[in-house]
Protein backbone atom coordinates (compact mmCIF):
# COMPACT_ATOMS: atom_id res chain seq x y z
CA UNK A 1 0.00 0.00 0.00
CA UNK A 2 0.48 3.40 -0.79
CA UNK A 3 1.87 6.07 1.17
CA UNK A 4 0.35 9.39 0.81
CA UNK A 5 1.85 12.13 2.79
CA UNK A 6 5.22 11.44 3.56
CA UNK A 7 7.10 14.47 5.71
CA UNK A 8 10.91 15.15 4.80
CA UNK A 9 13.59 16.39 7.68
CA UNK A 10 16.41 18.13 6.03
CA UNK A 11 19.84 16.74 7.13
CA UNK A 12 21.69 19.65 8.05
CA UNK A 13 18.53 19.14 10.85
CA UNK A 14 18.78 15.97 11.53
CA UNK A 15 22.98 15.50 11.81
CA UNK A 16 22.79 18.88 13.93
CA UNK A 17 20.11 17.04 16.55
CA UNK A 18 17.16 19.89 15.62
CA UNK A 19 13.57 19.07 16.42
CA UNK A 20 12.16 17.09 13.54
CA UNK A 21 8.80 18.77 14.60
CA UNK A 22 10.13 22.14 13.26
CA UNK A 23 8.10 23.25 10.38
CA UNK A 24 10.70 25.18 8.77
CA UNK A 25 12.90 22.21 9.05
CA UNK A 26 10.80 19.89 7.13
CA UNK A 27 9.13 19.77 3.59
CA UNK A 28 5.81 17.73 3.00
CA UNK A 29 5.05 15.69 -0.11
CA UNK A 30 2.35 14.51 -1.04
CA UNK A 31 3.34 10.94 -2.76
CA UNK A 32 0.91 8.66 -5.55
CA UNK A 33 2.79 5.80 -5.81
CA UNK A 34 3.41 2.82 -8.37
CA UNK A 35 0.24 0.72 -8.59
CA UNK A 36 -1.57 3.81 -7.14
CA UNK A 37 -4.25 4.90 -9.56
CA UNK A 38 -6.52 8.45 -8.56
CA UNK A 39 -9.30 9.63 -10.66
CA UNK A 40 -10.53 12.80 -10.03
CA UNK A 41 -9.48 16.43 -9.09
CA UNK A 42 -6.22 16.76 -6.78
CA UNK A 43 -5.98 20.02 -5.22
CA UNK A 44 -4.15 21.37 -2.40
CA UNK A 45 -0.70 23.20 -1.47
CA UNK A 46 1.62 20.24 -0.85
CA UNK A 47 4.44 19.31 -3.35
CA UNK A 48 3.35 16.22 -5.08
CA UNK A 49 5.50 13.25 -6.90
CA UNK A 50 3.11 11.03 -9.03
CA UNK A 51 4.80 7.95 -9.45
CA UNK A 52 1.00 5.92 -10.15
CA UNK A 53 -1.95 7.03 -12.23
CA UNK A 54 -4.02 9.91 -11.83
CA UNK A 55 -7.26 10.69 -14.19
CA UNK A 56 -8.00 14.44 -13.85
CA UNK A 57 -7.00 18.07 -13.18
CA UNK A 58 -4.14 18.67 -10.89
CA UNK A 59 -3.95 21.90 -9.44
CA UNK A 60 -1.72 22.48 -6.96
CA UNK A 61 0.16 25.80 -5.16
CA UNK A 62 3.01 23.53 -4.36
CA UNK A 63 5.84 21.86 -7.24
CA UNK A 64 4.11 19.09 -8.86
CA UNK A 65 6.94 16.29 -10.33
CA UNK A 66 5.46 13.52 -12.05
CA UNK A 67 7.91 10.38 -11.85
CA UNK A 68 9.23 8.06 -14.58
CA UNK A 69 6.95 5.64 -13.95
CA UNK A 70 4.54 8.39 -13.04
CA UNK A 71 1.20 9.01 -15.40
CA UNK A 72 -1.45 11.81 -15.77
CA UNK A 73 -4.96 12.60 -17.93
CA UNK A 74 -6.06 15.70 -17.84
CA UNK A 75 -4.61 19.53 -17.27
CA UNK A 76 -1.88 20.33 -14.55
CA UNK A 77 -1.62 24.18 -13.07
CA UNK A 78 0.92 24.67 -10.52
CA UNK A 79 4.08 27.17 -9.87
CA UNK A 80 6.34 24.36 -10.49
CA UNK A 81 5.59 21.32 -12.90
CA UNK A 82 8.21 18.64 -13.63
CA UNK A 83 7.91 16.12 -15.91
CA UNK A 84 9.62 12.40 -16.17
CA UNK A 85 6.94 10.29 -17.19
CA UNK A 86 3.73 10.57 -19.07
CA UNK A 87 1.13 13.39 -19.42
CA UNK A 88 -1.76 13.73 -21.82
CA UNK A 89 -2.81 16.91 -21.03
CA UNK A 90 -2.16 20.80 -21.32
CA UNK A 91 0.16 21.96 -18.59
CA UNK A 92 0.04 25.34 -17.07
CA UNK A 93 2.81 27.18 -14.60
CA UNK A 94 3.65 30.44 -12.84
CA UNK A 95 7.09 29.92 -12.74
CA UNK A 96 8.34 26.84 -15.07
CA UNK A 97 7.76 23.50 -16.50
CA UNK A 98 10.24 20.83 -17.30
CA UNK A 99 10.41 18.05 -19.75
CA UNK A 100 13.59 15.68 -19.27
CA UNK A 101 14.68 12.91 -21.01
CA UNK A 102 12.30 10.28 -20.07
CA UNK A 103 9.48 12.71 -19.92
CA UNK A 104 6.08 12.78 -22.43
CA UNK A 105 3.67 15.67 -22.97
CA UNK A 106 0.74 15.86 -25.44
CA UNK A 107 -0.42 18.99 -24.74
CA UNK A 108 -0.02 22.76 -24.69
CA UNK A 109 2.71 24.26 -22.60
CA UNK A 110 2.57 27.37 -20.98
CA UNK A 111 4.91 29.35 -18.48
CA UNK A 112 7.25 32.19 -18.41
CA UNK A 113 10.15 29.69 -18.68
CA UNK A 114 9.84 26.17 -20.35
CA UNK A 115 12.54 23.36 -20.65
CA UNK A 116 12.32 20.68 -23.04
CA UNK A 117 15.33 18.17 -22.72
CA UNK A 118 16.45 16.45 -25.64
CA UNK A 119 15.13 12.81 -26.09
CA UNK A 120 12.19 13.94 -24.50
CA UNK A 121 8.57 13.71 -26.46
CA UNK A 122 6.50 16.74 -27.00
CA UNK A 123 3.56 17.19 -29.23
CA UNK A 124 1.58 20.68 -28.40
CA UNK A 125 1.91 24.57 -28.36
CA UNK A 126 4.12 26.20 -26.23
CA UNK A 127 3.20 29.82 -25.08
CA UNK A 128 5.89 31.47 -23.09
CA UNK A 129 5.02 34.09 -20.85
CA UNK A 130 5.72 36.72 -18.23
CA UNK A 131 6.05 36.73 -14.21
CA UNK A 132 2.76 37.45 -12.83
CA UNK A 133 0.57 36.11 -14.93
CA UNK A 134 0.95 38.65 -17.71
CA UNK A 135 1.78 37.62 -21.26
CA UNK A 136 5.15 38.60 -22.69
CA UNK A 137 5.66 41.33 -25.07
CA UNK A 138 5.80 40.29 -28.07
CA UNK A 139 8.50 42.02 -30.40
CA UNK A 140 7.18 44.39 -33.44
CA UNK A 141 6.94 42.30 -36.81
CA UNK A 142 9.57 43.29 -39.05
CA UNK A 143 8.86 43.59 -42.22
CA UNK A 144 10.65 42.34 -45.37
CA UNK A 145 11.79 45.29 -47.51
CA UNK A 146 9.64 45.70 -50.67
CA UNK A 147 11.21 44.43 -53.82
CA UNK A 148 11.45 46.27 -56.80
CA UNK A 149 10.63 45.14 -60.59
CA UNK A 150 13.73 44.88 -62.20
CA UNK A 151 12.65 47.18 -64.93
CA UNK A 152 12.32 50.09 -62.61
CA UNK A 153 15.22 51.90 -61.97
CA UNK A 154 16.88 52.65 -58.42
CA UNK A 155 16.07 55.92 -57.27
CA UNK A 156 18.21 57.75 -54.41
Amino acid sequence: MSIFRRENVSSSAASSGGSAESSSQKRRITHIAPGTSIRGEVTGATELLIEGEVEGEIRLDAPVTVGAEGTVQGPITAPVVRVGGRVAGNVTASDRIEVSPSGSVEGDLSAPRIVVAEGAFFRGRVEMTGGGGQEAQRPHQVRPPQSRPASEPETS
